[in-house]
């Protein structure tokens, strides 16, 4: 399984990190790259701002393509802090998780997320995503129960610099740690990741949130930022 490369080249950033987000404040279905706080890496399948009994998620509309990817930039720049946001999915052969430290010179990041099984038998897995788009799993385990069209909170958090410890939790309790001594990646860009392989599955994220427990970086503008991407 791939996703798509992130071959970036930015300056370092001078904004405050955490960073959250409920999607309360689009009006669906927008595209969650239309907002100033996310920005969609092309080529990759999309999520919409959809609202059901008067809350607003985003939803995957896969339109051909077999992952989506999303940069948070209003948290812009993470060295060590967590990332978390609700997730619910339906089908399998499908991972939806998030990333952290993408790195603004290679590309690469890690990436934690959970997927079905045999639902109600799910997993949980960390890895390292190169600047292909090639991962490399870190750590994985069972999780129980994983349902379908189910919300559950996950939250990915990463500290360190010699040595890089990454831990996965789902509703607040840790399932999957690991510490990286390889690929070391430093400070970057937090995002939304999802993958599937044949059948299109469904993929949901809801309040999304980054604290970050450093200080920030460098400055510049979002609109320079943005330009880079292109």
């Amino acid at each position: 399984m791939r996703i798509i490369a992130f071959l970036l080249v930015l300056p370092a950033i001078l904004f405050a990190a955490s960073f959250s987000d409920d999607f309360e404040s689009y009006t669906p279905p927008v595209d969650l790259g239309n907002s100033s706080d996310w920005f969609h890496l092309d080529p990759s399948g999309n999520l919409l701002v959809t609202e059901e009994a008067g809350n607003n998620f985003v939803e995957s509309e896969w339109d051909g393509n077999e992952a989506i990817a999303y940069l948070c930039m209003g948290s812009v720049i993470l060295l060590d802090g967590e990332i978390s946001s609700d997730v619910k999915f339906s089908g399998n052969n499908t991972i939806i998780g998030l990333m952290t430290r993408i790195s603004a010179s290679s590309g690469e990041c890690y990436f934690g997320g959970i997927f079905p099984l045999y639902p109600p038998i799910g997993a949980t897995v960390i890895g390292h995503i190169n600047s292909s788009g090639e991962y490399t799993i870190l750590s994985n385990d069972y999780f129980y129960p994983m349902d379908e069209d189910t919300w559950y909170n996950i939250s990915l958090e990463v500290t360190g610099t010699t040595q890089v410890e990454l831990g996965l939790s789902i509703d607040g309790t840790v399932n999957s740690s690991c510490t990286d001594s390889t690929y070391l990646i430093q400070e970057g860009f937090a995002g939304l990741a999802s993958m599937y392989q044949n059948a299109e599955p469904m993929t949901c994220y809801d309040n999304f949130s980054v604290v970050d427990y450093g200080a920030a970086l460098t400055a510049t503008t979002f609109g320079g930022i943005k330009a880079l991407f292109r």
